[in-house]
């Protein structure tokens, strides 16, 4: 082959590469176009079909001042509706507790200056109790009931002296009524609220009493103004008015025991029992720790 021929040939093999090239890159630009549409087609196809609502994304939609007030509202009437429930369960626990009889087994004297013994067999007498006085029971055996007196005090009394219920006979309510109109120039305010409190609570309102008298249970705190208290182990159990007036106390109906020793009237949580003291009458309001 000539060397005109040869050229000639490089020439056209020449020309024939870059056609080649020229074809490559016009199907490059070709697919790069054809892939630009087809992902654009595909995402508004995606937008324009599909729901809002169904759509998920990790931004969270912008909250409204309204949404933002609505909530506020709902998590205080939440904590207030917890807050509310909270306090009635408080409130209902504190009335069950306050329900609750003191004692869970009791005895209520039933004559007064009943002797107490300082053990079954009788051998010595260690306390007089009261009319209506409530103790707690430790047990009983061969007719004699085990009392607990005080924190430090036990004694035994025949079961006969006593009574393992008693009903309430008359309203707390009318029993307050009725001591206020029988103790002339009353000068204790509402009496029944210092009653199984400690001395301390009456002292701080109406001053320390300084006359005192002590039995084996109790001490007696005397004032000036017509009145004792009756404390043991330091807790206010009843309060006495000297120089009463019994005859408003037939307002209070039939009583318990009625005897010319001394007369006991029950109510819901309180006692009143009235005392023949030196041609007077003495009054005393009592808890009762076993009601």
């Amino acid at each position: 082959m000539s060397q005109n021929e040869q050229q000639k040939e490089q020439d056209r093999l020449s020309r024939k590469e870059r056609r080649k090239q020229k074809r490559n890159r016009r199907s490059v630009a070709l697919g790069g176009i054809l892939a630009t549409v087809l992902i654009v087609g595909g995402w508004g196809y995606m937008v324009s079909t599909n729901d809002a609502s169904q759509a998920t994304s990790t931004v969270e939609s912008p909250k409204t001042v309204g949404s933002e007030q609505e909530k506020d509202k709902k998590d205080t009437k939440d904590t207030k509706k917890s807050a509310s429930t909270d306090q009635k369960k408080k409130d209902k626990k504190a009335k069950k507790k306050a329900d609750k009889p003191e004692i869970s087994q009791a005895a209520w004297v039933t004559r007064p200056f009943a002797d107490v013994y300082q053990d079954a067999n009788r051998s010595s007498v260690i306390y007089k109790a009261d009319l209506g006085d409530v103790y707690e029971i430790l047990d009983a055996e061969n007719g004699m009931v085990h009392l607990k007196l005080s924190d430090a005090v036990e004694g035994y009394i025949p079961e006969t002296d006593v009574r393992m219920d008693v009903p309430s006979s008359v309203k707390d309510k009318t029993l307050l009524d009725t001591l206020s109109q029988v103790v002339a120039n009353q000068p204790i305010e509402k009496p029944e609220q210092y009653l199984g409190q400690p001395l301390e609570k009456f002292e701080a309102k109406y001053g320390k009493l300084g006359n005192t008298q002590k039995d084996a249970v109790n001490t007696y705190h005397f004032s000036n103004a017509g009145y004792l208290l009756v404390v043991s182990d330091g807790i206010v159990e009843a309060i006495d008015w000297t120089n009463a007036s019994a005859s408003g106390l037939s307002a209070l109906g039939e009583p318990v025991v009625e005897t010319s020793y001394g007369t006991w009237y029950q109510g819901e949580k309180l006692q009143l029992k009235a005392f023949p003291d030196n041609g007077s009458t003495r009054l005393r309001l009592a808890r009762d720790p076993g009601k």
